[in-house]
C-alpha cells in the first residue's frame, strides 16, 4: 500500500468501519494531521504511549515516538513500512502511510505500530530463511528484539572468559550490577547481553539512559517522570526511564559522573524499591533491574567523596571489571579477524600489522581497534592492511618502536598514567590553556582538573605551561 486517497472532511470524522480497522486490525494505529499532531488513536494506543488517549490527541507524533519515521514520509510522500525501532523500551514495526485527496494534496497520515508480535514474525522468519534478504531481515529483528547477547563479547583471554561465566551466573538474579571499565571496552554489551541472558524466555525492556550527557536538572525527570503541570511546560503526563523500564533492565550509564543530589534520590528510589514522578504523589514500584556502568576508578571517588559510599554498596551488590584490551593479547588478533570479516570491503592484514596491533596500547580499547579496522578497509580498497597503512592513520612513527618500548619499560599503570597525562597537555593546547574550557572538554570539574595537573606536574600560566616532571 502506497497511499490512502478520502475526503478531507473524512480525516477529522472517521466512521465505524476506519474506527474498528483501527481498534481492531493492529497493536496500535493513529491518524496525524499534514503537520504530524495525532488527531485520532485506537483504543489500544495506550499500551505503547504510556498515557491515556484523551492526553495523546493533540501532541506532536515526535513527542511520543522520537523516532518516528513521519518526517521522512512527509518529505518524500511516500509510504514507509517495516521501520524497527524501541518505543517506552518495547520493540516495534512501524509502518507510515500518507493520506492524500483526490488532488493529490497531502492531508496527513496513517500510522500502525506492530508490537505484540515482533517475536512471533522473527520466529517466522527464522523457519523460513532462503535468501540474504531474509537472513538480514532476521538479524535486524534480532538485533532489535535482543540487542546484544553475552556471545557477542568475544574473547579467548582466559581470564575474560571467567568474567563471562560470572556475568552468566549473575544474570539469573536480580541484584543490581556495577560493570567498570575504561572506555570502549564494552560495558554496555556485557550489560545487554547479562539482560537478554536474564530473559531468554520472554522479551523485556533494557532501557538505556547517559548520566553524563544530560543536566542534573533535566536527569530528575526524565528517570521518574512527572505529572501534567508539575512544572512550567509539562502539558501532560511523561513516564520516566524507571517506569518505561518495567521488569525489565534499566542501564545507567556513566554512573560515576552523577550529581550527588542525584545520587541521594537514586539511594532513596533503590532503597525503598519506589518512587514518584515529579509533582505526583502516587507512590510507583520500581520493578526494573538496575545495571550501573563507568570508566571512572570508583573506588577513588568513594575515598575522595564525590560518589556516596552506600549508594556504591547498594549498586556494586556484583561488581564487573572488563580488563583493557592492551591486557588482553589473546583477543587482538580474534577481534581483528572479526571486523575485517564484517568490514563493508573484504581484506587481508599482514602478520607483521597483526604483531604491531599486539604490541601497541590502545588506549580507546576494542572500539579503537573497530573503527581503525573500519578505516583502513575502506581507504585500503581491499588491498592488504601493513603497518605503513597504520602509520599514516595513527600518526606513529613505527620505526621508533614508541609503544613496543612504552609496553616493554613500564607497567599497566605507568602506561595509563602517561595516557592520561598527554591527554590532558593535548587538550590543554586545543583550549588554548582555558581551564573552564578543558574541563568541559574532559568531563571534569575544575578542582578535578586542577589536582590532576598537579598530579602529574603540569603548571598552567598565562597562556603557557611547563613540564616540571
Amino acid at each position: 500500500m502506497k497511499k490512502i486517497v478520502i475526503k478531507p472532511k473524512d480525516l477529522y470524522n472517521i466512521g465505524p468501519l476506519l474506527k474498528g480497522v483501527m481498534d481492531l486490525a493492529f497493536d496500535e494505529s493513529c491518524i496525524m494531521d499534514k503537520d504530524g499532531y495525532i488527531i485520532h488513536c485506537s483504543d489500544s494506543s495506550p499500551l505503547i504511549w504510556g498515557r491515556p488517549n484523551e492526553e495523546s490527541i493533540g501532541m506532536h507524533i515526535s513527542e511520543l515516538d522520537s523516532a518516528s519515521p513521519y518526517p521522512e514520509m512527509l518529505s518524500t510522500g511516500k509510504a514507509v513500512m517495516g521501520r524497527i525501532h524501541i518505543i517506552n523500551g518495547q520493540t516495534c514495526i512501524t509502518h507510515m502511510i500518507p493520506l492524500f485527496d483526490r488532488n493529490d494534496n497531502i492531508l496527513g497520515a496513517f500510522g500502525v505500530i506492530i508490537f505484540r508480535g515482533v517475536e512471533k514474525l522473527k520466529n517466522l522468519v527464522r523457519e523460513n530463511v532462503f535468501d540474504d534478504y531474509s537472513m538480514g531481515l532476521y538479524h535486524q529483528l534480532s538485533r532489535a528484539e535482543a540487542n546484544y547477547s553475552l556471545d557477542d563479547f568475544l574473547t579467548e583471554d582466559p581470564r575474560t572468559k571467567k568474567l563471562i561465566y560470572y556475568a552468566k551466573k549473575i544474570a539469573k538474579h536480580d541484584y543490581p550490577i556495577v560493570i567498570s571499565g575504561e572506555t570502549g571496552t564494552g560495558k554496555e554489551i556485557l550489560a545487554s547481553g547479562i539482560h537478554t541472558y536474564a530473559n531468554k524466555e520472554e522479551r523485556r525492556p533494557f532501557v538505556r539512559i547517559n548520566c553524563n550527557a544530560i543536566p542534573f536538572e533535566l536527569l530528575e525527570s526524565e528517570l521518574f517522570g512527572y505529572e501534567k503541570g508539575a512544572f512550567a511546560g509539562a502539558h501532560s503526563t511523561k513516564l520516566g526511564k524507571f517506569e518505561i523500564a518495567g521488569n525489565g533492565t534499566i542501564l545507567l550509564d556513566e554512573i560515576g559522573s552523577l550529581d550527588l543530589r542525584m545520587q541521594s534520590k537514586l539511594l532513596r528510589v533503590i532503597e525503598e524499591r519506589e518512587f514518584e514522578r515529579l509533582g505526583g504523589n502516587t507512590l510507583i514500584p520500581l520493578k526494573a533491574r538496575i545495571i550501573a556502568t563507568t570508566n571512572c576508578d570508583i573506588h577513588k571517588k568513594v575515598r575522595e567523596g564525590s560518589f556516596r559510599q552506600d549508594l556504591y554498596y547498594r549498586l556494586g551488590t556484583f561488581e564487573i571489571k572488563i580488563p583493557p584490551l592492551r591486557e588482553r593479547a589473546a583477543d587482538i588478533e580474534l577481534l581483528t579477524r572479526h571486523f575485517l570479516s564484517h568490514a563493508e570491503t573484504p581484506c587481508n592484514i599482514t602478520p607483521d600489522a597483526i604483531q604491531w596491533f599486539k604490541q601497541y596500547a590502545w588506549p580507546g580499547n576494542v572500539r579503537q581497534l573497530r573503527n581503525l579496522i573500519t578505516k583502513l578497509t575502506i581507504i585500503g580498497d581491499g588491498k592488504d592492511i601493513t603497518i605503513d597503512m597504520i602509520r599514516e592513520q595513527l600518526g606513529e612513527d613505527l620505526d621508533s618502536g614508541t609503544e613496543t618500548e612504552i609496553l616493554a619499560s613500564h607497567n599497566v599503570k605507568d602506561l595509563q598514567n602517561t595516557l592520561e597525562k598527554d591527554l590532558l597537555l593535548r587538550t590543554l593546547q586545543e583550549c588554548r590553556y582555558n581551564i573552564a574550557a578543558t574541563a568541559r572538554a574532559l568531563h571534569l570539574s575544575r578542582n578535578t582538573l586542577y589536582n590532576r595537573l598537579r598530579r602529574y606536574g603540569v603548571e598552567v600560566g598565562r597562556g603557557t605551561t611547563s613540564n616540571n616532571t
